[in-house]
């Protein structure tokens, strides 16, 4: 059943203030983003509110509107961060993947990495080798035909970016998690990939 005029007005209105919360605030998820959304616009109805595609289509549009100049900039920052954190883990095949490189990057959004090792130990003594401190941490990432597989992620601070290091095993390379946001499989960019988006800029 099509949703009526003033539902999909409400939804669009839901997604809209959900992004301008995450691109004004920070550090929101679209989960947090969606609930406050719902919150300041007293929608109880969870069936009104906007799914991530949804959020992700109005952030974009509120980035090009409200942050033409801000953001790009900000976006070149983080690319070149991406860039140096890459050629360090090289050996690990890396692959910048989440909003960093589908370019809606906002302020605090930790850039995201892939390495591929079938030891996270061999990524670790890296890290001990460079003096790198790190926290660890195991998430769960799902994937088209399997749920739930737990993996490992570093994170660390360069500079005043956060960077994420998810790893996988080597036989991943051609099966990424799924996106959160398409429910699809991630798209990433190697290192060379980066460079050209870099030099396009």
């Amino acid at each position: 059943m099509a949703k009526q005029p003033h539902q999909r007005d409400l939804r669009h209105r839901l997604a809209a203030q959900a992004a301008k919360l995450m691109a004004e605030a920070g550090g929101l998820s679209y989960a947090q983003a969606r609930d406050k959304a719902a919150k300041q616009l007293n929608c109880n109805d969870r069936r009104q509110l906007p799914d991530n595609r949804e959020i992700e289509a109005a952030l974009q549009s509120h980035l090009q509107l409200f942050q033409p100049q801000d953001q790009p900039s900000h976006l070149i920052t983080l690319r070149k961060t991406a860039l140096n954190a890459m050629r360090t883990f090289n050996q690990f095949q890396p692959q910048l993947v989440g909003p960093v490189f589908l370019g809606t990057a906002i302020q605090h959004t930790p850039i995201s990495l892939i390495l591929f090792s079938d030891t996270v130990e061999a990524v670790v003594l890296e890290m001990m080798e460079r003096h790198i401190p790190y926290q660890q941490k195991e998430i769960r990432v799902d994937y088209s035909k399997q749920k739930g597989v737990q993996r490992t992620r570093l994170t660390f601070i360069a500079g005043e970016e956060q960077i994420e290091l998810l790893i996988l095993p080597l036989s991943d390379r051609h099966n990424l998690p799924l996106d959160l946001i398409q429910g699809r499989p991630q798209k990433g960019a190697s290192i060379s990939k980066v460079g050209t988006m870099l030099e396009s800029t």
